[in-house]
């Protein structure tokens, strides 16, 4: 839609007003006179899974790109900047996340007891959707500085790769498996939407989300082996792009080229990365989630170490690593192969110690070691806030439950939670060296025309595909920690690191390298595009929203979109090729 219709600030603000009104929805779901109800599953269903996952499809292929946009690609200096404004821009993601995950989760669950969940969640919300609201307010601010906020023709695009796909099916057997492997995507989808609906049948949910994993292996295999050599692709019978403006067979390829690495970095990095989403947190629920004995924290608030790590560490890596590594090898910047290699390990180290902790935590999982119940906690406590003991048994020692557990029901072992800051700030280093990387290369490496598109394509692998196949591991997850192996989950997602880290390298090291034109329509030669500042929104974690900002503005041409420029444009984008390397 971005690349297409309305243009990229225009999805912007329009699905940012959507992402409002679905945030308003969820709040007003848990609102505890309607919680109660049976409304509230409707409304919080509707708001969350159509209002806010538009919004968010929408928003995030399409603000990075439009924030890089603005950096002029011809002046060396913005250029370099343009290079770090993905890292920064993933550093003010999280700043928003600082006020999510250390006040909105714990706020979400203040009021909880095994009776009600009380008024915390409407809160956390509402702040949410104040939060997001004055993103939106902010973002229409900048108007008047941007670049790029035009509309753009329409051009046929998805229906052109989709018709390029069919016919090299009809041709080759690399196009028959390209087809199935994307063929395969939506319906393994389908089938870990179906497993979770099935919850309450734990025997088919389980299978279902197995037979989810084996196809989703299945097409990341195949859509990573058939789309490192796209030669089975060929110009469709009887159609001129020149003649109708539709992208061309260049920039089909091009689009095509960078899914090999988008799966591999995405898929392999997200699965270890979602520990950080489901495991850590509920394993710090297991574990004394007090603050100096006083009230608990929910064990969302410990994955402030993930985000203190990204805001502490990326100027540090800008400033400081990258520049000094760069002069250790003689000016040559430090590669995207060695920050994705990098990034992979200390991700595999933050399951690695996650396992030491849990090990460490269940040897200590005995009566005489959980945490006790408070003195002042009554017998008959009505919140629940504490085990309770038989009145056949006086010697019975109650214990503190931990409100962010299942039900609010498991006791509380006596080793502080923030231990599991390790992990997650591991996890948040690794995370610096690969996410906003991968950002980096989908806006250099994919066809200027396609680039919201193949950077849906990203995000889609970095939460849907490696989602997928983190819930079908969800089984090695126990309820009960002190009654499971906790560790073997760790382990799979270190294996599947492993395994897609050393994919990337074969990826890396055999497929063709991508050329990227330098950008070939410069102030002076396209006269259409202006220089400017913008100030706008980022995304929003939990409710929490952050700022982000640029200069100027950027313009690459893949190599297929040389061939419609004249014979001048051709000598003028030769020159200025010549003169600088994206």
């Amino acid at each position: 839609m971005a690349d297409n219709k309305l243009g990229r600030y225009k999805t912007i603000l329009y699905f940012a007003s959507i992402y409002v009104f679905g945030v308003v929805v969820v709040a007003v779901s848990a609102f505890p006179a309607i919680m109660t109800t049976e409304a509230s599953l409707p409304l919080f269903l509707f708001g969350s899974l159509v209002c806010v996952a538009l919004g968010t499809g929408a928003i995030k292929p399409n603000v990075m790109n439009f924030g890089a946009d603005q950096y002029d690609a011809n002046d060396e200096v913005e250029l370099d900047q343009q290079k770090a404004f993905f890292s920064y821009f993933y550093l003010v993601i999280n700043i928003g996340c600082v006020g999510a995950f250390g006040f909105c989760v714990n706020l979400a669950t203040s009021e909880a007891s095994k009776e009600s969940a009380g008024s915390g969640y409407f809160k956390a919300y509402v702040i949410a959707a104040a939060g997001m609201a004055i993103a939106v307010l902010a973002f229409l601010a900048g108007t008047p500085r941007y670049a790029g906020k035009g509309g753009v023709t329409h051009t046929p695009m998805v229906s052109v790769i989709r018709n390029h796909l069919v016919d090299a099916a009809k041709h080759s057997a690399k196009g028959k498996a390209a087809v199935l492997g994307w063929c395969l995507i939506p319906i393994y989808m389908a089938i870990v939407l179906a497993g979770s609906l099935l919850s309450s049948f734990p025997t088919v949910s389980k299978a279902l989300t197995w037979v989810a994993m084996g196809l989703a292996v299945i097409s990341c295999f195949l859509l990573i082996v058939v789309h490192m050599f796209n030669d089975f692709i060929s110009e469709l019978p009887g159609r001129s792009a020149l003649a109708t403006g539709a992208i061309s067979i260049e920039e089909v390829k091009g689009a095509l080229a960078c899914i090999p690495t988008i799966l591999c970095i995405n898929v392999g990095f997200g699965i270890p990365y979602n520990a950080m989403n489901n495991a850590y947190p509920a394993q710090a629920c297991q574990m004394d989630t007090r603050l100096f004995g006083g009230d608990q924290l929910n064990g969302a608030f410990f994955s402030l170490g993930d985000a203190l790590a990204i805001i502490v560490l990326v100027p540090f890596f800008e400033i400081v690593a990258f520049p000094i590594a760069t002069k250790l090898r003689s000016g040559r910047p430090v590669t995207r192969w060695a920050k994705y290699t990098i990034g992979f390990l200390l991700c595999i180290l933050a399951n690695g110690s996650a396992a030491v902790i849990e090990y460490v935590r269940r040897g200590m999982s005995t009566e005489s070691q959980f945490v006790s119940c408070p003195a002042e906690v009554p017998f008959n406590d009505p919140l629940g806030r504490c085990s309770k003991c038989p009145l056949t048994d006086p010697g019975c020692t109650r214990h503190l439950l931990s409100k962010c557990s299942p039900h609010s029901s498991l006791p509380m072992t006596d080793m502080s939670a923030f231990w599991t800051f390790l992990p997650m700030f591991l996890t948040g280093a690794g995370e610096i060296l690969v996410n906003p990387v991968i950002y980096q290369y989908v806006f250099e490496a994919a066809p200027g025309r396609l680039r919201s598109i193949v950077q849906a394509m990203n995000l889609v692998a970095q939460g849907a595909i490696s989602n997928a196949i983190t819930a079908s591991l969800s089984p090695l997850i126990p309820t009960d920690f002190n009654h499971g192996n906790l560790e073997n989950y760790y382990y799979a997602n270190i294996g599947f690191a492993v395994l897609m880290l050393v994919a990337y390298w074969l990826v890396s090291a055999w497929s063709p390298q991508q050329t990227v034109i330098a950008p070939s329509t410069s102030r002076s030669a396209a006269s259409a595009i202006r220089a400017g500042s913008f100030a706008t929104g980022s995304f929003v974690h939990g409710g929490s929203y952050a700022a982000s900002f640029g200069g100027g503005i950027p313009r690459q041409l893949a190599s297929s979109e040389v061939a419609p420029l004249t014979n001048s444009m051709k000598q003028a984008a030769d020159a200025l090729q010549r003169q600088q390397s994206v």
